[in-house]
């Protein structure tokens, strides 16, 4: 279903295109070019991995959260989960009523169109903040059902319901991977439009910036119910002579990737097709780690490529996102060990679209990664944080998440990592100096094996008094 329609001297003169493409759920290790491996093999991300080669791969890039909604809401409004409380913002929404300047409103004033396609949370009307045009699935619990019978759209108004009159029928996943054709998978629906906008946005006379934001490799189902039932996908692709060897979700879970890899490439390849591949600048991220549902492990195909933790945890696993940019001429081809996070995406991109400084937010947590996208050096963060109820505790299923009564929070400052499971304060839940921490020096330990905070007391203190000194709460969200 279609709906019509720098600061730095190494910045081109006119302002580039940004498409930012968004995963969901998808591991540190499931793109080729990072570190995993298992007994199973790789999953195959062949465009990923061109794309990649032939751009920036951030090695200790973050994702906003540990879960799709707060983490994507740092995106869009510069702040992390630390400072949410403090602004007011649930977490899980941004109501239109509460006025907040998103990433895309920035855009638009800078003089970009600005279009949204795919999952679209936290935003609840994303014409009243900052879209132009939207289609995709405005609930996030709608966007765990892969074929459902409607989806959002939102040009001028409220949002709308789009039908997809293919799934007004019996689904499941013997029937949908049977007849694919007789179907309208979502993320097909969305990889159309995406590139029907692209068409659009190359002739409109201004630059855009385009938000596709995928719901895989999300688990999903085939009912309206919004059940994580597996890993819906038209076909299992060259995964299929596993069916019988593997258990089926993790077949799907492997093709789902690979199916979304070949359209990534199909974006690139239409960017080129167009002759605005050299003035656009492309992002792929992942908005959280490694998931453990609808019946997927992340220690099948070492999903989280040997790190910790996993989505709903504080450690690496569940926070580190496969991040790379591309931009052909301006960022080099190059990997990167700076760290940095989704809440540095707001002033980035409008420094990218040469916005004014003057019209980002009040004290946003994020910062600029413009001079590292250009090859520069620039000053480290001091810190990356990020809140969970009780999730220093490495989960193993998903039964195991209920019934946290604390929240926690980990912290990074350069080559330390602490993690507190439970903030000592409960009743204003925030940090203070009786926090049990666990510390972790993730340059002699990347996956967290070793809690050296007997060792190091010192290091331990001065990360306590760090967060402290910058009235954080220890709130969780989406919990």
């Amino acid at each position: 279903m279609l709906l019509t329609l720098l600061t730095t001297a190494a910045l081109a003169a006119s302002k580039p295109n940004i498409v930012w493409i968004m995963a969901d759920d998808m591991g540190w290790g499931e793109v080729g070019l990072y570190p995993a491996g298992s007994i199973h093999g790789r999953i195959a991300t062949p465009n990923l991995d061109t794309f990649g080669k032939e751009g920036m791969v951030f090695t200790n890039a973050y994702a906003g959260y540990t879960v799709c909604a707060p983490s994507r809401t740092t995106l869009f409004t510069g702040r992390h989960s630390g400072n949410f409380k403090k602004y007011g913002y649930p977490g899980t929404t941004l109501p239109v009523d509460m006025n907040v300047t998103t990433t895309a409103h920035l855009l638009q004033k800078a003089g970009y169109a600005t279009v949204a396609v795919g999952k679209i949370a936290p935003l609840v009307a994303p014409i009243q903040q900052g879209f132009d045009h939207f289609i995709g699935q405005i609930d996030q619990t709608d966007a765990h059902n892969m074929y459902p019978v409607v989806i959002d759209a939102q040009t001028t108004g409220a949002p709308f319901h789009v039908e997809l009159p293919l799934n007004n029928k019996t689904k499941n996943r013997s029937l949908c991977m049977a007849h694919p054709s007789e179907y309208n998978y979502t993320i097909d629906v969305f990889q159309d439009n995406g590139i029907m906008y692209l068409e659009q946005l190359a002739k409109g006379g201004k630059p855009f910036f385009l938000y596709l934001s995928f719901t895989v490799p999300h688990a999903g189902g085939w009912t309206d119910t919004g059940a994580e039932q597996g890993a819906p996908v038209p076909t299992d692709l060259q995964y299929a002579p596993q069916i019988g060897n593997w258990p089926d979700v993790e077949v799907d879970h492997a093709a789902v990737i690979t199916y979304m890899d070949k359209y990534v490439g199909d974006v690139m390849a239409k960017l080129k097709a167009l002759n605005i591949d050299d003035d656009t600048i492309v992002f792929f991220a992942s908005d959280n780690g490694a998931h453990l549902e609808g019946g997927h492990s992340y220690k099948f195909f070492n999903s989280t490529g040997g790190l910790n933790g996993h989505k709903r945890s504080l450690y690496e696993g569940g926070v580190r996102s496969p991040t790379m940019v591309r931009w052909p001429g301006k960022v080099p081809p190059s990997t990167s060990d700076f760290q940095w996070a989704f809440w540095d995406v707001m002033p980035t991109l409008n420094e990218l679209a040469q916005g004014s400084p003057n019209d980002l937010p009040a004290d946003i947590d994020g910062v600029s990664i413009v001079p590292t996208l250009m090859g520069q050096s620039q000053d480290a963060h001091e810190y990356v944080y990020f809140t969970w109820d009780g999730a220093g505790q490495v989960l193993h299923t998903p039964e195991m998440w209920k019934g946290s009564t604390a929240s926690g929070y980990g912290v990074r400052s350069g080559k330390w990592k602490g993690v507190v499971p439970y903030c000592n304060d409960t009743a204003k839940q925030q940090p203070s100096m009786n926090d049990a921490m666990q510390l972790y020096d993730l340059d002699a330990d990347p996956f967290e094996t070793t809690d050296v905070s007997s060792a190091n007391p010192n290091e331990v203190e001065a990360l306590k008094k760090l967060v402290i000194s910058k009235d954080l709460t220890c709130n969780c969200y989406q919990c």
